[in-house]
């Protein structure tokens, strides 16, 4: 019997891996994330590098998302459609780790970036501009 290669634990398997429904139910019969929202979205990315500040990406991505409504959908859910395509490397992969564990709540994903380590740690002095 053959041995699996290393190669074949970490290569991706090709499958969409789509979030967790959010709390908030979609009661449009159908929806679109266009792609220019999705490439605002994009163009602010958060990486989670020391230099970064959590809290600033958070600002400027609720702004984004406060700016666009889809009718069926509530603002939070709107958020919890489009966070991960603010993400990149590191905080790409606390997403993955931590989307399953908040019960599909914008507020527990917004709150677990402040403590998870991604940027650097930021006192309430040095948070706001």
């Amino acid at each position: 019997m053959e041995q699996p290669s290393i190669l074949s634990f970490s290569a991706p398997k090709g499958e969409l891996i789509e979030p967790p429904k959010s709390e908030h139910p979609i009661l449009a019969s159908s929806y679109e994330l266009s792609p220019e929202l999705i490439a605002l979205v994009q163009k602010s990315s958060f990486s989670g590098i020391d230099s970064e500040n959590p809290y600033h990406h958070l600002r400027e991505f609720e702004q984004v998302c406060s700016c666009r409504a889809i009718t069926g959908m509530s603002h939070d859910t709107l958020k919890w459609k489009l966070f991960p395509f603010s993400l990149v490397e590191k905080a790409k992969q606390w997403y993955t780790y931590t989307v399953g564990s908040v019960n599909g709540s914008w507020n527990e994903l917004r709150e677990g970036i402040h403590w998870c380590g991604l940027g650097q740690i930021f006192t309430s002095a040095n948070v706001w501009p």
